[in-house]
């Protein structure tokens, strides 16, 4: 199984944007949490206006994602980040220190013109490695993107716990413009060709089927933001609040161990398919009768996570010429930002209603008739297709 890795790792420009994948990553996972507990203690403001500042930062990513991808498609890495790092200086040096109303300015500020770490990373490893290992490599990324998920947050809010907020969120985001600094400064190669060529017309590749592949990911997006408070919301129900973080835990395990197995895998599945059984395991901890079943339950839910992830991106690229990806992985972006900023509060609905049950059923329901609704899509265009072919001749 492992041996679908090594031709992947043995690429240099792989090895190398891995790494900086796991570096960069981690103060992007630690701000949002960071800033919501900031507010929370050392503002000493609502939890609702936490998650008020939460929705402003992911509502400035989501707008400026395809706008600062279609630069990066025109203007190449160092004209983008270099900039965004700029801003980012200044967000630093405000964020920490100013008040909730003026907070909320600098976090949109800071939303528009976020690093994008994401995309730059995918685009170099799409680019590095030839189209029969494109999913080995993003599924190779998807698991180190687990590990900074993971890694980050928890040290960064230990440490939060033992000092102030405000020095570690101001570390933190200066580690975020040192991650835009490193990037500017590798230039990672992100597309085929070295020299700019003209713009590619958005007619040519923004079609039904990229807007179907992006509610997919939206849709897979809400389910995994549903199952996050859904998790947290089953274990109070069980009584132990303090095994939160194990359930978390199988949930990962599970998922890293999904992508594992999908990046090894002899061909690539439909993106349709994935979100259907990522949508009937997270119906399964329902059937849970106690906390370990439903952390094992969980851990099987978490199978589909990476997978789904790394066929959505994978589809994009199937689709999607060189030189829009940036564009293409912009509108990846919000779509993927979209879906968790919906997700939560329709869980948060859900779970008032008829308790974490109703967070994992909501979430199954609305992946299952994404994913029947996107097979319908692929029919539909498969059919013309071939109904053009057939006109031809």
């Amino acid at each position: 199984m492992l041996s679908a890795y090594r031709p992947v790792l043995a690429v240099p420009a792989v090895r190398r944007a891995v790494v900086l994948g796991f570096l960069i990553r981690m103060p992007m996972f630690v701000i949002g949490v960071l800033v919501s507990l900031h507010i929370v203690t050392a503002l000493g403001r609502s939890y609702a206006e936490a998650g008020l500042a939460a929705t402003v930062l992911l509502g400035g990513i989501a707008i400026g994602a395809p706008w600062r991808g279609r630069l990066l498609d025109r203007h190449g890495l160092r004209r983008v980040v270099g900039p965004s790092a700029l801003v980012q200086v200044g967000v630093a040096l405000t964020a920490p220190f100013v008040p909730y109303a003026v907070l909320l300015l600098v976090l949109a500020l800071s939303g528009l013109f976020v690093v994008p770490g994401h995309s730059l990373i995918r685009q170099t490893l799409i680019t590095a490695v030839p189209p029969e290992q494109r999913r080995t490599a993003l599924s190779l990324d998807g698991m180190v993107l687990e590990f900074s998920a993971a890694i980050g947050p928890a040290v960064a809010l230990a440490i939060a716990a033992a000092t102030s907020t405000r020095r570690v969120l101001l570390v933190v985001l200066l580690l975020n413009v040192v991650a835009a600094a490193v990037l500017w400064w590798q230039d990672l190669p992100i597309h085929a060709e070295a020299a700019p060529e003209d713009p590619v017309p958005r007619r040519a590749w923004l079609g039904l089927r990229f807007l179907a592949i992006l509610i997919a990911c939206a849709a897979a997006t809400l389910t995994l933001s549903a199952t996050d408070l859904g998790i947290v919301a089953a274990v109070r129900e069980f009584g132990r609040p303090a095994l939160i973080g194990v359930a978390f835990a199988g949930w990962c395990l599970g998922s890293l161990v999904g992508g594992l197995l999908y990046g090894a895998a002899g061909r690539a599945l439909p993106l349709a398919g994935l979100l259907a059984g990522l949508a009937a395991t997270t119906a399964i901890p329902v059937l849970a009768p106690n906390l370990w079943t439903f952390i094992a339950a969980v851990t099987v839910a978490g199978l589909f996570c990476q997978p789904t992830i790394t066929a959505g991106v994978e589809s994009l690229t199937r689709i999607v010429p060189d030189r829009a990806r940036g564009e293409a992985l912009g509108w990846h972006g919000t779509a993927m930002t979209g879906g968790s900023a919906l997700g939560a509060p329709l869980a948060g609905v859900a779970i008032d209603g008829a308790g974490a049950d109703g967070a994992f059923l909501l979430a199954a329901v609305i992946g299952l008739a994404i994913a029947v609704l996107g097979a319908l899509v692929v029919a539909i265009t498969r059919r013309r297709r071939a109904l053009r072919g057939a006109t031809v001749e």
